[in-house]
């Protein structure tokens, strides 16, 4: 139920419940007022877009009054929206922003730079009530943040999904000793510093953005609320039941699959020699989505004359239930380095889906020790062919580890990474922030 707008008294409100849980009890003078600053929403299909379109929609359903500033996706599609719509309770106010082909480096500078143009403006002079959420992309959105709390005394909470300049750095895209590293460095100080509030996705990345914080870098400002899956839409499903794997005839193969970003801080050609050295097994490589790295990755698979992997499109939301669970093993990835600055949310669907995860990622950080402590799965570091074929091989001789792993899996999901349970950290955080 939403809240009177007039309600004077401090009431306690009782809100329905969120995938299943507990009905939720929040104390609201007036109905909390979020806006949500981000170059991603529905209908794009990155993975962010997702996640926040579960955030706003969640808020909105637990009382917030939620608005969404963003544009026109680029994502899967880039056909244009409607400028401004009510999507589940949520008002949608889309910018403008060029759609230039995200792949290209030159036409996703330019839609983040048109977007943050739009963004700035739009809290510069549009009188809402409410703190900002500010999400990290495009790169500096959190800093028209800081100029409009500085220039309009507007609070904002600052939510890392990616951590610049040092992603960019690691990747090899600008100079770790360069003005521009500096400068950026700089603004990121103001941005963190003068957050009401910091939000980020995982235990590194605290600590990483907790040395951007300058002389305010206080515990109780950061707060790690990992990402999630809507476990109640995510849900096991038997290859032998699921029409993807039909249709797509994926039956009577092992499946090794890859759903999401194929972009630059991803580690996606270590599985590409791996479906080299498998090729005599009966096993499909299937990749579904796009990125920077794709056209590499098709050139490469031709290349080599590789007939186990097979590319697919990002799939429409009502297909995810089927599409993740097309699998027997799905993967994830990170380039070294990139851990800390990134928490890739695909792990969660992985979970969610009931599948083992294969990850490629560094040992001795989160992402590793999550999956050897939830028993759902193997990593193995970037970059090692021989690490990953014998993860593959083993989960491929073994079918009932396979099923255990995944159970293991969805277990640990419903228990540490619900839906409903970081919403109410959100709310929290959010109800916090003071007015000015």
């Amino acid at each position: 139920m939403r809240p009177s707008a007039g309600s004077a008294a401090a009431d306690v409100i009782t809100v329905a419940s969120i995938a299943g849980e507990a009905p939720f009890q929040m104390t609201a003078e007036t109905p909390l007022r979020v806006n949500i600053v981000s170059i991603y929403f529905h209908p794009d299909m990155s993975g962010t877009s997702q996640i926040l379109t579960d955030l706003a929609v969640g808020l909105s359903k637990m009382g917030c009054q939620v608005s969404v500033y963003t544009t026109h996706p680029t994502f899967g599609s880039r056909s244009r929206a409607k400028r401004r719509e009510i999507y589940n309770g949520v008002e949608i106010h889309r910018l403008f922003g060029t759609q230039f082909d995200k792949n290209h480096k030159i036409g996703r500078a330019i839609n983040s730079a048109t977007f943050l143009a739009s963004a700035f403006w739009t809290m510069l002079t549009r009188r809402v009530e409410g703190p900002f959420l500010i999400v990290s992309h495009p790169p500096f959105l959190e800093f028209a943040g800081y100029l409009v709390s500085r220039l309009r005394r507007r609070r904002y909470v600052y939510l890392v999904h990616d951590v610049f300049p040092d992603e960019a750095i690691t990747l090899g895209f600008i100079n770790p000793n360069g003005l521009v590293r500096k400068a950026w460095d700089r603004a990121n100080t103001l941005s963190v510093s003068h957050a009401a509030q910091v939000i980020v996705l995982s235990e590194s990345m605290k600590a990483v953005m907790m040395k951007k914080g300058g002389h305010r870098s206080e515990a109780q400002r950061f707060h790690v609320i990992h990402n999630w899956v809507d476990e109640a839409f995510i849900r096991p499903l038997a290859k032998s039941e699921n029409w993807f794997v039909t249709r797509h005839g994926l039956d009577n193969t092992f499946v090794v699959l890859y759903s999401g970003n194929l972009g630059q801080s991803h580690d996606l050609e270590t599985m590409i020699a791996a479906a080299e050295r498998l090729r005599e097994r009966d096993m499909t490589f299937l990749f579904i989505g796009d990125g920077g790295k794709k056209q590499k990755l098709e050139a490469l698979v031709q290349e080599r004359g590789l007939r186990n992997v097979r590319f697919l499109p990002y799939q429409p939301r009502d297909v995810l239930p089927f599409s993740l669970t097309c699998s027997d093993v799905s993967l994830m990835a990170l380039e070294k380095g990139i851990e800390g600055l990134q928490m890739p949310s695909k792990l969660y669907a992985i979970l969610a889906s009931g599948r083992p995860v294969v990850a490629l990622v560094e040992a001795g950080f989160e992402i590793a020790r999550l999956i050897d402590g939830a028993g759902c799965g193997r990593s193995v570091p970037p970059n090692d062919v021989e690490g990953l074929c014998r993860a593959l091989e083993f989960y491929y001789a073994d079918r009932s580890a396979c099923d255990r792993a995944g159970r293991l899996g969805r277990q640990y999901l419903e228990a540490h990474f619900s839906r409903a349970r970081a919403l109410r950290e959100y709310y929290d955080v959010l109800r916090s922030v003071p007015r000015m």
